[in-house]
C-alpha cells in the first residue's frame, strides 16, 4: 500500500493537488492548520503552514514550501516564480517578519521542503548549504519527500483498524481495473459503501471517514491520470460528492471550528470532482467539440447504439460540469476575477456543448427515454446562458426525427434499459411498438420547454405526434416527495412521485398551469437539503449519476413572458447569487 500511495503523491501536480492533500494529512495528525492555498492570494513562499507537534516532539510552528514530483536542479534556483530557493528566502525574510500569527512568533519554527517524489542527489549538496548557512536556534529545516508523506497517510488515513481490509482489497482493485471502468467504479463504489454502511454517529468519526475517502478517490485520480483513462475517476468522483453530502449536511447550519472543519474536507472532495472533471472533459468534449463526427468516430463501439448512449452520457456531463461552474462563479465576490474567470469556463464548456450537438447528428435523437435527463441538463445550461434559439433548434430536430423513426420503425425513443434488448431495437412484431412507447418523459418535457419559450410551431408538432402515433403512450414527469431526502443521495430505495396524463393536447398555458401546480402541490423539493442549503446542482448531480428526471422547479424561473424579456441570465444570476449568500 505504501508503494501505491508513493507513486500517486509523485504524479501530483502542486497547486490545488498535492499542497490540497497535505492540509487534511495535518489535520488528521492532530495539529492546527491555520495557512491553506488559496486562489489569487499572496503566499509568500508559504503553502501551507501549521502549528503542532509530531511524533512526540515539541509543539512548533511548520511552513511548507511545496514542489510537486522530483526536486531537480533546475528546480533550485532559476528566474522562475516557482523556483525552490527564492521561495525559501520569501518565507524568511517575509512570511517569519511580517504574516506569522503573532502567537507563534516565539516557538520553534521548521520550514518544510515538501516534494511528491523525492530529492535528487545533484541539488542535495545546494540544498545542505543553504540549510548549514540559514538554521538559527528558532528556524530550523526539515525534508518532506515521497516516503515520508506516504508512510505518514498509510499510519493516519489508512491504518489497519481504520481501513478495513475489504476496503484496502477494492482500492487496490479499483486501481488495477483502471482500464475497465465499469468494474473498477464498482469496486470503488464497495469502497465508499464499506466505510458509509458502520455507524459513523460523532463528528471526530465523520470528518475522518470523509478524509480518507478523499483520499482514496485522490489516489483513484493519480494513478487513472497517468493511465489516462479518468472514466471510473469521474463517475467515483460524483458518487463521492453525492454520498458525503449526508454525512455534512448537518453542519451547514452550526457555527463551530468542528463544522467548518467537516465542510472544509468536502470541499476539498468538490475540488477534486472540478480537478477530475475539467481533466476529463476538456480534453475530449471541448477539444474535440467543433471536429466534425470527431467525437462520434472516438467512441470505442461498432454500433449506432453505442454511440448514442455514449455521446448522450458526455452531453449531460458536459452540462452539468457547465452548472457546477456556474454556481460556484457566484460563491466569489461579483465581479471579482474568480467570479469572471469561472463564468468564463462555463460559457466555454456551453459553447462546447452546442459545438458537440452540430457536429454529432447522433444527438439529434434520443434511442432511451430516460436520456431526457441529459437533454432536461442541456437545456437547463443553455437556458442560463440565455441561448435560446440553440435549445428551439435542436428540440425540432428532435421530434422531427422522432416521428420519422416511429413512423418507419427506425431506431426511435423507447423505455427499454437493457444493453441487449437495445440492440434488437426496433423490432416489427405484434404490439412490440406500443409497449416500448407506453410511458415518455422526453416528449411531454419538450411540450413544456416549447410552451415556456412560446415556440407554437414546436409544441404543435409533439401536440401532433401525440394525437397521430402516441395516443397509447402515458406522458409523464417525475417529481420529489417526502422520502426524496432520505434516498436521493444514495438512491437506495425508490422515491419521488409520478404526474401521469401529463396533457400536452390543450394549450400552453393549460400545460404550464398542469405541470407547475403539480410543482407548487409537490413542495418538498424545497426542502431538500441541497436546495435549502443553496447547493442546488447536487440535486442534477444526483439526477445524472441516478438516472432521474430532473425536477421541474429548476425550469420554472424561466417560464413567463415579461421575465424572459429580461433576459434569463440575469433571473438565474440573480437565484445564484442568492443561494451562495445562503450557502
Amino acid at each position: 500500500m505504501k508503494l501505491i500511495i508513493k507513486e500517486y503523491l509523485a504524479s501530483l501536480r502542486e497547486r490545488e493537488e498535492l499542497d490540497a492533500v497535505l492540509p487534511d494529512l495535518l489535520s488528521q495528525m492532530g495539529m492546527t492548520v491555520f495557512s491553506r492555498p488559496g486562489r489569487g492570494t499572496r503566499q509568500d513562499g508559504v503553502d501551507v503552514a501549521a502549528f503542532g507537534a509530531i511524533d512526540g516532539e515539541e509543539d512548533a510552528v511548520y511552513l511548507f514550501s511545496v514542489k510537486p514530483h522530483d526536486l531537480k536542479r533546475s528546480d533550485w534556483d532559476t528566474s522562475s516564480p516557482q523556483s525552490l530557493r527564492p521561495s525559501l528566502v520569501e518565507i524568511q525574510e517575509t512570511y517569519i517578519r511580517n504574516r506569522l500569527p503573532r502567537e507563534y512568533r516565539e516557538k520553534k519554527i521548521k520550514i518544510c521542503i515538501c516534494v511528491g517524489g523525492d530529492i535528487r542527489e545533484d541539488i542535495r549538496p545546494n540544498i545542505e548549504a543553504y540549510k548549514d548557512r540559514s538554521s538559527t536556534d528558532q528556524i530550523s529545516f526539515e525534508e518532506w519527500n515521497g516516503d515520508r508523506m506516504a508512510s505518514l497517510i498509510e499510519s493516519h488515513f489508512l491504518k489497519e483498524e481504520l481501513l478495513p481490509d475489504m476496503a484496502r482489497s477494492n482500492l487496490r482493485k479499483a486501481l488495477a481495473l483502471i482500464d475497465e471502468p465499469n468494474v473498477s467504479y464498482k469496486h470503488f463504489a464497495i469502497l465508499v459503501e464499506s466505510f458509509l454502511s458502520s455507524s459513523i454517529e460523532k463528528p471526530e468519526q465523520k470528518k475522518r471517514v470523509m478524509r480518507q475517502l478523499s483520499i482514496c478517490l485522490w489516489i483513484l485520480f493519480a494513478w487513472a491520470r497517468e493511465q489516462n483513462n479518468l472514466e471510473s475517476t469521474y463517475l467515483a468522483a460524483e458518487l463521492l460528492l453525492l454520498r458525503l453530502w449526508e454525512l455534512v449536511r448537518e453542519y451547514l447550519e452550526e457555527d463551530t471550528k468542528m463544522s467548518a472543519s467537516i465542510q472544509s474536507v468536502y470541499f476539498s472532495v468538490f475540488q477534486t470532482f472540478l480537478n477530475v472533471g475539467n481533466e476529463l472533459l476538456s480534453k475530449t468534449a471541448v477539444k474535440n467539440a467543433s471536429k466534425q463526427h470527431a467525437l462520434s468516430q472516438s467512441v470505442r463501439g461498432s454500433t449506432p447504439l453505442e454511440i448514442n448512449l455514449r455521446l448522450f452520457d458526455l452531453a449531460g456531463r458536459v452540462s452539468l460540469f457547465g452548472l457546477w461552474l456556474r454556481w460556484y462563479s457566484f460563491q466569489f465576490p461579483q465581479g471579482s476575477d474568480e467570479q469572471n474567470d469561472l463564468l468564463g469556463t462555463s460559457s466555454a464548456y456551453s459553447d462546447a456543448l452546442k459545438g458537440i450537438i452540430n457536429n454529432n447528428p447522433i444527438l439529434l435523437l434520443p434511442i432511451k427515454d430516460d436520456q431526457c435527463i441529459d437533454v432536461a441538463l442541456t437545456v437547463l445550461l443553455l437556458m442560463m446562458e440565455g441561448d435560446q434559439k440553440s435549445i428551439l433548434g435542436w428540440l425540432e430536430q428532435m421530434v422531427g426525427r422522432a416521428k420519422f423513426a416511429y413512423r418507419f420503425h427506425k431506431l426511435y425513443p423507447c423505455n427499454i434499459s437493457t444493453y441487449h434488448e437495445l440492440l434488437e431495437h426496433p423490432r416489427r412484431d405484434g404490439d412490440y411498438r406500443q409497449n416500448v412507447t407506453a410511458g415518455s418523459i422526453l416528449y411531454p418535457f419538450i411540450s413544456i420547454i416549447a410552451a415556456m419559450l412560446e415556440d407554437q410551431p414546436l409544441y404543435g408538432a409533439v401536440k401532433e405526434f401525440k394525437n397521430n402515433d402516441l395516443g397509447h403512450c402515458n406522458f409523464q414527469y417525475w417529481y420529489p416527495d417526502d422520502d426524496t431526502e432520505s434516498h436521493l443521495y444514495s438512491n437506495k430505495k425508490m422515491h419521488g412521485a409520478n404526474l401521469s396524463g401529463i396533457d400536452v393536447e390543450r394549450d400552453p398555458e393549460s400545460l404550464l398551469n398542469q405541470v407547475f401546480s403539480e410543482c407548487e402541490n409537490m413542495a418538498q423539493f424545497n426542502d431538500l437539503s441541497a436546495i435549502k442549503f443553496g447547493f442546488w446542482p447536487l440535486m442534477t448531480t444526483a439526477c445524472r449519476h441516478h438516472r432521474l428526471p430532473v425536477p421541474l422547479h429548476l425550469f420554472r424561473q424561466f417560464s413567463g413572458k415579461n421575465e424572459r424579456d429580461e433576459g434569463e441570465s440575469k433571473s438565474c444570476s440573480d437565484r445564484e447569487a442568492t443561494s451562495g449568500q445562503e450557502s
